[in-house]
């Protein structure tokens, strides 16, 4: 039996580490191919899995490279982890010999698809692919209001799932090496957010709220990752912890952090702050809910099936 090969279109992020990581040990030939230039480095990765990174961001060089990756694999499978306009690009090719999927998150219906421009590259890709992957049954609404011409028999909707046990990391080594490169004291509630520092996740309220917090607790520290970043919000973001005064208790991790430090950052939490202008049901929701810390969401109608507000979380 031939080992199955399958081209992922992604970015170096953790979580299509993990994925890439357990197709290659469940003997897929894995081909990534990145859009983008940071994110976790290549030894990060499992050894078995190839690396492409496209040269430009414009559709017609992204065209050219993208199907001589294809033609030069030959994979049995190609799939799209996030629906931008580039998900045309593999669909769109004569007599192909691959299954072609795409992945849905959310950003990518309530922001990316708002260009018409956009929309139209996205339901075309829509339209030729072979499966369309949704986080939740909230989305497949969405997917109808937004797109149209696409066959419901393609639409497959399903929710992460979590291994619990790897994120009950109360590991003393590793919790006490993160507290101690951070700074952190004994007795210091902690505050965390660590979805990408983008306007999606509204970081700028949480610092706006953090005097009124600190006004009644003190010696509580504030987290956040960097991950990927919008780097002018980012900028506007630290401008305004200074501008607060709030430095002392602010802390900011400038690098992708390793699964054994994100487990421990985790765990470090009291509470864990995770409120976006739209999402779809993040692995990171699973994450938090798994070490036990508290998380506080924002109101969204596809959260609902899975939180009961003052029961496993607060809205």
């Amino acid at each position: 039996m031939n080992m199955k090969k399958i081209c992922l279109i992604s970015d170096r992020n953790i979580y299509m580490k993990r994925i890439c990581n357990f197709l290659a040990e469940n003997n897929y030939e894995v081909h990534l191919i990145t859009r983008h230039h940071g994110g976790l480095a290549e030894k990060e990765f499992d050894h078995r899995i190839h690396f492409y990174q496209l040269s430009s961001n414009a559709i017609l060089t992204k065209f050219r490279e993208i199907h001589k990756i294809i033609s030069r694999v030959r994979p049995d499978i190609v799939h799209t982890h996030y629906l931008t306009k580039d998900a045309f690009i593999p669909a769109f090719k004569f007599n192909r010999k691959y299954r072609f999927y795409i992945s849905m998150w959310g950003s990518d219906i309530n922001i990316f698809a708002q260009s018409g421009f956009n929309r139209f590259f996205q339901n075309l890709g829509l339209i030729l692919c072979d499966k369309i992957h949704l986080l939740s049954p909230y989305f497949v609404k969405q997917v109808k209001k937004t797109f149209f011409g696409i066959k419901q028999n393609k639409i497959n909707s399903y929710s992460w799932g979590i291994d619990i046990d790897s994120f009950l990391d109360t590991s003393s080594e590793n919790i006490l090496k993160l507290k101690t490169e951070l700074g952190i004291e004994e007795n210091e509630p902690i505050i965390l957010s660590y979805r990408n520092h983008k306007p999606l996740y509204n970081h700028h309220l949480l610092i706006q709220a953090m005097p009124k917090v600190l006004a009644k607790y003190p010696q509580a520290k504030f987290i956040f990752t960097k991950s990927a970043c919008d780097k002018d919000y980012l900028q506007s973001n630290l401008e305004l912890v200074d501008r607060h005064h709030l430095r002392d208790n602010f802390i900011f991790i400038d690098r992708w952090l390793r699964d054994e430090e994100l487990r421990a950052l985790v765990n470090l939490a009291d509470i864990t702050i995770n409120i976006p202008l739209w999402d779809g049901l993040p692995a990171t929701l699973l994450e938090i809910m798994a070490t036990g810390s508290i998380p506080i969401i924002s109101d969204l109608e596809n959260y609902h099936p899975f939180f009961e507000d003052q029961q496993n979380g607060f809205y």
